[in-house]
């Protein structure tokens, strides 16, 4: 008995499901897939589909990498040929098969475009963006350790007594401010026009 073939379903364009990452979404310094090796070596489809199958399907899964939205190829024949370096009548035979290269993916809607998306695929690449920003949330972390390490010699430098430079609210609201207000460095004119602020909106003078 012959596997089923696994071309993409047809529905209407009104039905098609809506990509769930921005259209403009991208990975530019994302060079590797989280790929469970695993749950590829033992699919049904690595098993069954024939090598050069297999290879192009592999193909297309890094090549989305490298796609906006990331994670999703072009709904067009003669665009996917080029990008896998065949002819597009190849192609096209290769779409004829019983297993072929566009195993489960499926079109969807990217904004105003139609693209084609993968289950599997858009699993790590919403995985790669959960690495990327928590990445980009330990470095923030990072800057904003240091920034608060140095912010109370700045006080003082800036006229602010010692008790002043050891307040935690006043540092935490001095650090939001200069973040928003200061374009460069935190220069010590900075720093004192953040503080004659903060005595202004409590009524206090603060500087020494």
């Amino acid at each position: 008995m012959s596997a089923r073939p696994a071309h993409l379903t047809p529905v209407t364009d009104v039905d098609l499901p809506e990509y769930p990452l921005a259209v403009d979404e991208r990975l530019t310094t994302h060079y590797f897939m989280p790929l469970h090796f695993r749950r590829w070596i033992n699919s049904r489809f690595r098993l069954l589909a024939p090598p050069d199958v297999r290879g192009l399907a592999f193909d297309l899964w890094c090549l989305s990498q490298d796609q906006t939205p990331v994670g999703t190829l072009p709904d067009d024949d003669a665009e996917l040929s080029a990008m896998l370096g065949l002819d597009l009548r190849t192609w096209q035979s290769y779409r004829t098969r019983d297993w072929n290269p566009l195993y489960k993916w499926q079109r969807c809607r990217c904004g105003g475009e139609i693209r084609l998306m993968h289950p599997v695929v858009l699993e790590m690449v919403i995985e790669a963006i959960g690495r990327r920003e928590k990445k980009r949330e330990e470095a923030e972390e990072g800057r904003r350790r240091k920034r608060m390490d140095r912010l109370p010699d700045q006080v003082v430098k800036a006229g602010g007594n010692r008790a002043l430079a050891m307040d935690a609210t006043l540092l935490d609201w001095l650090d939001a401010w200069l973040m928003n207000a200061c374009p460069g460095n935190r220069t010590v004119a900075w720093v004192r026009k953040g503080l004659e602020v903060w005595s202004l909106d409590h009524s206090g003078n603060l500087l020494s």
